[in-house]
């Protein structure tokens, strides 16, 4: 995980602070009130150690860069996440 993470953000070629932007966005839309500086040493830890960080950190970086998480059952179908 991690390594897909760090490869996409430098393909992406934006700041961790850019980065960050992005989540608090994607927070406002959902009617959360926060600010970059409070989530900047969030959003850098899950950039360094994803597997140890909680579900929605991730799903927002991923969201944040331009992802999506998919799910695919080997013996049902495709679901997407976000």
């Amino acid at each position: 995980m991690k390594d897909i993470l760090q490869d996409r953000f430098e393909e992406l070629a934006i700041s961790q602070y850019e980065l960050t932007r992005r989540v608090v966005e994607l927070r406002k839309r959902e009617g959360e009130e926060t600010e970059v500086s409070r989530l900047q040493s969030a959003v850098a830890k899950a950039l360094k150690d994803p597997d140890g960080r909680r579900y929605r950190a991730i799903a927002e970086l991923i969201q944040a860069m331009g992802g999506e998480i998919v799910i695919r059952w080997k013996d049902y179908k495709e679901v997407k996440v976000l």
